[in-house]
């Protein structure tokens, strides 16, 4: 196996859209909840995630309603997105070896396309790992100036993920099809995670950001089945969520924990794998947790785990034969090590990338900032962002007959350079603007209210009733709106 890096291309900085009137209004008053909207001149302002993640979550009535394209402009649109999904429930192992071979033994080259790609291509995947639900960013609240740019040292934040995921979306539109992926443990590790049963709020923010497909990384399991079964059930039912691939997840047993995330595979919540056509190009994902990360997955109780490269080499047949992709991509949460030479080589993401017939692999697990790509036998590209969504990468490739090449790859640093700013939540009315009763509230020096923004967040999701009507709207990602079709033995 060889290893290469890429000749890396720094992302270019962040835009910042600086106002000074609004810095100076921040300083007058460091309060996260009063009020959580400054506009000055042209520019508004998010305070932080308070707003996102209740907002989000809650959907006050007050809210406008969202209504989702119709029909004709959907079928106008120039980029459309199709889910297939292959689960435990609609087809057993033994099925889904028969369908494989069925098709019969064809000699795949690496990185080979089908013939619905005529031309040169390019498309961009944005993608995250490991972010342990860091709604709020890494740093000490005394320093979080949500109000202001360039002034706190405060890493990550969903606010600010959001802002930058919309903006490389738009730079990069007319050049092509964009995913944004993410390689799982995208739970626990904050306190927010302690409501992830009863609110799902990981995978609803992500929606909201526009994630297409997620993975299982160990840490999901550290809620147990039942309770990772009913933090998907409850953002499922909120609205479509990204798409859950768990390949080499088998929780097919008859015990009383697994019921939940078997009703999900079989409603299509939960995939082996999802095919999405976007821009003329088939995208073949799946998701693997590694050997070497399934020690770690001490709440996993009657789930199992399938070998991941082996799982990895069936889902290329299937992709690539049943499929017809033009591009695998494999969500993997492994890990990476480096080696005796000091490289990058060694590590289940690694070994993955080594399978013929997968294309690119968006790694996880050891959190690892790759500033360049690893060019696992100099054909298929491993990256990884690091953790706590301190960073967002950047891949751009292209496809050139039965070529795919990497065009360039970078991360964006997560930092007080973006504005956190959601335009599509801005006329929800924000939280913590009066006295929510179960808040504790103080008076700061200067008289102003002062409050701790995950405690806030978290009371106000401790308020929510467990059981969700199923009535909020949702943030409509109209490049994602599909079709679900299951695929089953005849």
């Amino acid at each position: 196996m060889r290893i290469f890096r890429l000749g890396r291309r720094r992302a270019p900085s962040v835009s910042t859209r600086y106002c000074r009137n609004c810095r100076k209004a921040a300083k007058s008053k460091r309060t996260l909840h009063a009020p959580l909207v400054k506009t000055t001149g042209p520019h508004t302002f998010q305070t932080g995630a308070a707003r996102l993640i209740t907002n989000s979550i809650l959907r006050n009535a007050e809210a406008s309603p969202m209504k989702t394209r119709d029909k004709k402009s959907a079928a106008a649109a120039d980029e459309k997105a199709t889910f297939t999904f292959m689960s435990r429930d609609t087809i057993s192992r033994r099925e889904f070896l028969a369908v494989s071979a069925a098709v019969g033994v064809t000699m795949l080259l690496p990185g080979g396309l089908s013939a619905a790609v005529h031309g040169k291509k390019t498309f961009t995947i944005l993608h995250t790992n490991d972010m342990h639900s860091s709604f709020i960013g890494m740093g000490p609240s005394s320093d979080y100036t949500p109000f202001s740019l360039n002034d706190d040292s405060t890493r990550g934040g969903y606010a600010r993920l959001a802002t930058l995921i919309a903006e490389r979306r738009e730079a990069r539109k007319g050049q092509g099809p964009v995913l944004v992926l993410d390689a799982g443990d995208y739970s626990m590790g904050t306190a927010f995670a302690a409501a992830s049963r009863e609110t799902g709020g990981e995978l609803e923010l992500m929606t909201h950001m526009g994630y297409d497909a997620t993975t299982f990384g160990n840490h999901e399991f550290d809620l147990g089945p039942d309770g990772l079964g009913r933090s998907i059930g409850v953002a499922a039912k909120a609205g479509r969520i990204p798409a859950v691939v768990a390949s080499n997840t088998d929780f097919a047993k008859q015990d009383a924990t697994l019921g939940d995330l078997q009703r999900l595979a079989k409603d299509g919540a939960i995939r082996r794998y999802v095919v999405i056509e976007r821009g003329g190009i088939r995208f073949g994902i799946f998701g693997v947790l590694g050997k070497e990360t399934q020690i770690y997955t001490g709440g996993a109780g009657a789930v199992t785990f399938s070998d991941a490269i082996e799982t990895a080499k069936e889902m290329v047949k299937v992709l690539r034969e049943t499929e017809k992709v033009d591009v695998v991509i494999a969500l993997s949460h492994g890990g990476v090590r480096k080696g005796q030479d000091g490289r990058f080589s060694e590590g289940d993401d690694v070994r993955v990338a080594d399978v013929p017939g997968v294309d690119i692999v968006i790694g996880g697990h050891s959190h690892t900032e790759l500033q360049e790509a690893i060019m696992v036998n100099g054909r298929a590209p491993l990256v990884q962002t690091g953790l706590e969504s301190r960073n967002l990468g950047e891949l751009v490739m292209s496809l050139d007959g039965g070529k795919i090449a990497v065009q360039s790859y970078g991360l964006y640093p997560i930092n007080d350079s973006i504005a956190g700013e959601i335009d599509k939540l801005k006329k929800l009315p924000p939280p913590g603007t009066v006295d929510q009763g179960s808040v504790a509230t103080g008076a700061g020096k200067d008289g102003v209210r002062e409050i701790k923004e995950w405690q806030a967040i978290m009371d106000h999701l401790h308020s929510l009733p467990v059981k969700n009507p199923g009535e909020l709207p949702v943030i409509p990602v109209d490049e994602r709106a599909a079709e679900v079709r299951a695929i089953k033995a005849s």
